[in-house]
């Protein structure tokens, strides 16, 4: 029985990538709006290209996993990306049938909601008093700018995702 290298690239790049993303996470940044959610553009590609690989089950463990990492109160991060998902799977019609720009600003669209849902929780808990609008925009902004760099970045090392249809 003969394990081909594409068999392995569709096991273990989803894997691998969705672990560097958290390594990005866990670097010492400091609490700065212009630090993005590494984790989550990642987490958006995966599921965009591979929801058979990577699900809201996926989504929702990784959210706990980084709300552990991060001490927040267990759940945060992962209704964020459970939410993040559904949209992105919501939508996944519409950023399949348009370029990549148009990807782009419907991924900014995404990534606004989810820093939003994130400011709203930490708002109810009363962990948000010292946030502002800049913790919304700036790392929505910069993850739909990382959105079409890590897309090609991606689709180029993974070429099982081309050959899916």
């Amino acid at each position: 029985m003969q394990f081909s290298s594409s068999k392995f690239n569709s096991l273990s790049g989803p894997f691998f990538t969705l672990l560097a993303g958290f390594i990005l996470n866990i670097f010492p940044w400091g609490n700065s709006p212009w630090v993005p959610d590494f984790l989550l553009v990642v987490l958006a590609f995966w599921v965009l290209q591979a929801p058979e690989k990577i699900n809201l089950l996926t989504a929702f463990i990784l959210g706990l996993l980084m709300d552990i990492q991060t001490t927040q109160i267990l759940g945060v991060h992962a209704i964020v990306y459970v939410c993040t998902c559904f949209m992105i799977l919501y939508a996944q019609r519409r950023l399949s049938n348009t370029t990549l720009l148009g990807q782009t600003f419907i991924m900014l669209q995404v990534f606004l909601l989810a820093n939003l849902i994130q400011l709203f929780i930490l708002w109810i808990i009363g962990q948000g008093k010292e946030i502002s609008l800049a913790y919304l925009f700036l790392p929505s902004l910069i993850e739909a700018f990382l959105w079409p760099f890590l897309k090609r970045l991606l689709s180029a090392r993974f070429t099982f995702l081309n050959n899916q249809n």
